[in-house]
């Protein structure tokens, strides 16, 4: 594995995955979470998501030529499935519902580490089709551990994300997650959009 092959599939796959976004997300879905769901939050969202990259590394191509499924089609369930991510964000800051107060505190939070964190935010349509062509591309070994080391970097970044929502603050976290579901929205139409024009010039 030589420094330009590894960085040619480090980088790309660094960027796609984009793990500032993605701790962005993390801190406004998690802000009203204790430290037990945050820390189950983290884990459930870091090892779905290389699970799912790792999935389609190996058998992306044939799952999608079994099904009959295009690249086109993956990004534009994944870009309506983050559209509605985006709205519920910026209606009501999509924030975790408290049921019970006392010493056992249920709290409607769902699989948010799984759904929008592991899918479609880190291991999205992008990803996917970034995995399927880095694998036909560069040496397996390589892909492998690039992916592992992005992953290894989100985990840090979220990690370290109650000390980023301190400063934020109740009022801030919820000001930006409003203004990071305007962007998840944008990324949705963006995927949408992108997975049109490709069927198109495939149609043509």
């Amino acid at each position: 594995m030589d420094l330009s092959s590894f960085l040619h599939v480090f980088v790309p796959m660094f960027v796609i995955v984009d793990p500032f976004a993605s701790l962005a997300l993390f801190i406004s879905l998690t802000s009203n979470m204790n430290k037990v769901q945050i820390k189950r939050t983290m884990e459930e969202s870091v090892f779905y998501g290389f699970l799912i990259l790792l999935f389609f590394a190996f058998a992306g191509i044939y799952v999608l030529e079994f099904f009959g499924i295009s690249i086109q089609a993956l990004e534009i369930a994944g870009g309506l499935l983050m559209l509605f991510v985006g709205i519920e964000m910026v209606r009501e800051g999509d924030k975790p519902r408290v049921t019970k107060k006392g010493e056992e505190v249920v709290e409607e939070i769902g699989d948010v580490g799984v759904v929008p964190l592991a899918t479609p935010m880190l291991a999205g349509p992008g990803a996917i089709s970034l995995m399927i062509i880095l694998m036909e591309t560069y040496d397996w070994i390589t892909v492998i551990i690039s992916l592992m080391l992005v992953f290894g970097i989100v985990y840090l970044f979220f990690y370290f994300s109650s000390r980023i929502y301190k400063y934020l603050g109740k009022k801030g976290s919820r000001a930006f997650t409003r203004i990071l579901g305007l962007l998840v929205a944008a990324f949705a139409i963006q995927y949408i959009l992108n997975g049109f024009g490709g069927w198109i010039i495939n149609v043509i």
